[in-house]
């Protein structure tokens, strides 16, 4: 069973109003014979035992509003007003905002009274208000009754006594009906939820603080000990919430957190992927949100946006929306319709140590400080510091355009330093249609504006990655699969029209995130035409539909550790040139997408120019997709960090800059808070103070001399020194590998394959080729598993390799 959790905010009853109250109008009750009040939600009702009698009743034949109201009947009447009293208990007031308490009343007969109160149940029922200053005369018509008072300082909640036990009232029936209690609506203000108030799975502790007497929910067994994995959390380790948001919008969230003594061991959690409700063992319904041990803030005029730097052994509010904390920000959550404000909400347990206090929801264009957060008020809708000066972009003008990804921690003075437009997760499929048929498009619509009115490139990342895709389409059957995946990319094509670059395939390579239910999250390979005989006929197919969709669009493919190949023959390379080649020959693609992330760049100089050659020999231009720059996150000082950065850039930009295929660079973050966080690999501090990296690359790209050219004729390639034949990759493999091999000049060539007797089994190449690099694919779909050797002749050239098919 689901709990509601509405924060200061069930309902609003008129234009700008919130009502704070429970069941005051009755409707959540059942209709009841005299005295059978018990369950009433909301309410008490008292006969002191002082000579009051009478009853109390849920009626549905008098009623002001809906279908309920309440009816008290007097008998008798004690010597105190509230000898006979109705209660509406645990009303939720923040100190120093006004309410309005409004009410509707009658009596079966003239003459009837009562009176209605506010109280402080934390001071001596001291009463805050009431109607009028005596009691009340009721007329046999509904009358509204209104008053106001301030909620008051050291409560959090009042209650509203109303008392009946007047002799007027004898032999005649009171009915009460709509009491509300209210606030104007206040924009901005969070949802506040208590950790513990969920549905709470049975391996989790609740538990109280003794320093600051928080009340919070903490796992009692590490995640190897359990159900869960390092990737879900499993059975009866999850919470859920049944949420009520104040009003529509796009919602950042957060959480108040505390990592324990063991630090990195202690400070993971799982959140969802959307709204509703996740299975505890599927990985594509959680991300995992780790490294909290460094990140956060407590200070109470902190505004926490961006990761923070807090360590273990406190109470901090994280924000888990514009921080990916070592993997993927939350997702930006949406409420889009101002009749449906209810949401499921779940989160799950991975290390122990790591206790949460609160849960938090803030519109996502304010700042929330720390104060704000602890005390549920609303936050700002301006920064708290002033924007630096606008300036021209760093490549404003060049041969080349700098660009950068937009994310909600990203973006601030965006245009003042970047030229292209990447959304970081928000085009992912899984971010837009997590649920499905309820796309998100509200990130995706800002990115794309921003490109657009800036006169930016734009390009979209990314219609088919196994590694981000939304978990119901695994359920699905090949046929149905397939018209999602058309369906897709459809509304991508008639939402953005007007996009330079579609990013098709991302990281498909062998042994990368393939959608085939291993290797990455969704299982829809054989959907799009499975491996095929060459090994990649579903990337074909991915092509193709992107093709017929996005006529006027540039279509990419990208891909991570290709330019960290330690030669630049190496199979990741080849293998995805082999793979752009077939994209080529059916005029498919046009442009290659190469990930620049810091540890894809730790070869050296000439290693990653020699792969940007290799690839360039497709004649097509090359995009450096996802580049950071890490700094020193161990090092003793600043400058230290700063230093190793500012190295690594130096040596690692450049090449790319230089290269002529390379038609432009995007840096994946440079504020902090971005997913390399924890390497330092921001650009700018926290203060918009720039990172002597970024000082160095500005200065360098306005003073550097580059072109952009490409031709398969022009550009210089590397030739082979000797003969070589490589080892097949992968290996073992099932049911495809690459075989690649060096011709120092041109030659006649065979390639064949053998079984473990000597058997010819298929012949790969027989014919004359040029000198250069080669690459060919084998598929073994028809045979067993076992051992296999392919032999190569060239001229005098001979040599055998052996390989291994595992089924």
């Amino acid at each position: 069973m689901l709990l509601m959790i509405t924060a200061f905010a069930q309902n609003a009853f008129a234009q700008g109003q919130v009502v704070v109250n429970t069941n005051g109008s009755f409707e959540n009750s059942d209709i009841t014979v005299s005295g059978d009040t018990a369950s009433v939600e909301g309410w008490q009702f008292f006969v002191l035992d002082d000579g009051a009698a009478g009853t109390y009743a849920i009626v549905d034949s008098v009623t002001k509003d809906g279908n309920r109201a309440l009816a008290i009947s007097a008998t008798s009447t004690g010597p105190e007003d509230y000898s006979l009293g109705a209660v509406n208990e645990g009303i939720p007031v923040t100190p120093g905002v006004n309410y309005t308490v409004t009410l509707w009343a009658k009596a079966s007969e003239a003459g009837a009274t009562a009176n209605f109160t506010v109280h402080n149940p934390n001071n001596n029922y001291t009463e805050l208000g009431r109607v009028g200053n005596a009691n009340v005369s009721l007329t046999t018509e509904w009358q509204e009754y209104s008053f106001t008072f301030t909620g008051p300082a050291g409560t959090d909640t009042v209650r509203a006594p109303m008392h009946f036990s007047f002799e007027a009232n004898v032999g005649k029936t009171v009915y009460l009906d709509s009491v509300r209690v209210t606030h104007p609506k206040i924009l901005g203000e969070p949802l506040i939820v208590e950790a513990e108030s969920g549905d709470v799975g049975s391996e989790w502790a609740t538990e109280t603080d003794e320093g600051d007497g928080s009340t919070y929910v903490t796992i009692t067994s590490d995640t190897e000990a359990t159900s869960g994995t390092a990737n879900s959390p499993g059975e009866n380790r999850t919470i859920s919430y049944e949420l009520t948001f104040p009003d529509t919008g796009s919602y950042d969230l957060f959480a108040r957190v505390y990592v324990g003594s063991a630090t990195f061991d202690d400070d993971s959690w799982f959140i969802p992927v959307g709204f509703g409700e996740k299975h505890p063992d599927s990985t594509s319904h959680w991300q995992v949100s780790n490294g909290l041990a460094s990140a956060g803030f407590n200070m109470p005029s902190d505004v926490v946006r961006n990761a923070g730097g807090v360590g273990e052994g406190t109470w901090k509010w994280v924000n888990l929306s514009k921080n990916g904390y070592q993997g993927a920000p939350a997702d930006t959550f949406m409420v889009n319709d101002p009749d449906s404000l209810t949401r499921i909400f779940e989160v799950g347990a991975r290390e122990n140590g790591f206790r949460i206090d609160k849960i938090a929801f803030g519109l996502s264009s304010y700042y929330y400080t720390v104060e704000n957060l602890n005390n549920g008020e609303a936050g700002s809708a301006e920064p708290p510091v002033p924007p630096v000066e606008p300036q021209d972009p760093i490549a404003q003008g060049k041969a080349k355009w700098l660009g950068n990804i937009y994310s909600s921690n990203q973006i601030e003075n965006f245009t003042s330093y970047w030229n292209q437009v990447t959304a970081e997760n928000a085009g992912k499929w899984g971010s837009v249609e997590g649920t499905r048929d309820e796309m998100n498009w509200g990130p995706l619509d800002e990115a794309y504006n921003l490109a657009k009115d800036n006169g930016f490139p734009y390009r979209f990342h990314i219609l088919i990655w196994g590694g981000q895709q939304p978990g119901w389409i695994n359920d699905l059957s090949t046929e149905e699969q397939l018209e999602e995946i058309e369906e897709w990319m459809d509304l991508v094509a008639e939402r953005y029209p007007d996009m330079e670059y579609v990013e098709v395939v991302n990281e498909g390579s062998n042994g990368h995130q393939l959608p085939d239910g291993q290797s990455g999250d969704a299982n829809y390979i054989e959907a799009l035409g499975g491996t095929g005989d060459t090994g990649h006929d579903w990337i074909i197919t991915a092509f193709e539909m992107a093709r017929e969709r996005f006529p006027n669009a540039k279509l990419m493919i990208n891909d991570y550790n290709i330019v960290s190949s330690n030669t630049w023959g190496t199979p990741n390379a080849r293998n995805y040139k082999n793979i752009i080649d077939d994209l080529v020959e059916r005029d498919l693609i046009d442009v290659i997408g190469v990930q620049a992330h810091a540890f894809s760049t730790v070869g050296s100089q000439s290693q990653i120019r020699a792969v940007l050659d290799l690839l360039a020999e497709t004649g097509l231009p090359i995009q450096a997709t996802e580049m950071d720059i890490d700094g020193d996150p161990n090092a003793v000082t600043t400058a230290t960090s700063d230093a190793e950065q500012l190295g690594n850039i130096q040596r690692i930009f450049p090449v790319f800059w230089e290269h002529p295929a390379v038609e432009g660079v995007t840096m994946w973050g440079w504020r902090p808070g971005l997913w390399r966080q924890d390497q330092d690999a921001f650009l700018v501090r926290s203060s918009g103070e720039e990172r002597p990296a970024l000082e160095w690359l500005r200065a360098y790209v306005d003073t550097a001399s580059v072109e952009f050219s490409v031709s398969n004729e022009e550009l210089i390639t590397n030739t082979p020194e000797q003969f070589e034949l490589s080892h097949n990759y992968p290996n073992p493999f099932n049911p495809t590998t690459q075989i690649s091999y060096n011709l120092p000049r041109n030659a006649e060539v065979s390639l064949r394959v053998y079984d473990i007797t000597g058997r010819l089994i298929q012949t790969l190449v027989n014919t004359r080729q040029s000198a250069g690099s080669h690459t060919v694919s084998f598929n073994a779909s028809n045979l067993s598993s076992g051992v296999y050797f392919y032999r190569m002749e060239a001229g005098t050239f001979t040599d055998v390799k052996q390989m291994m098919l595992i089924k």
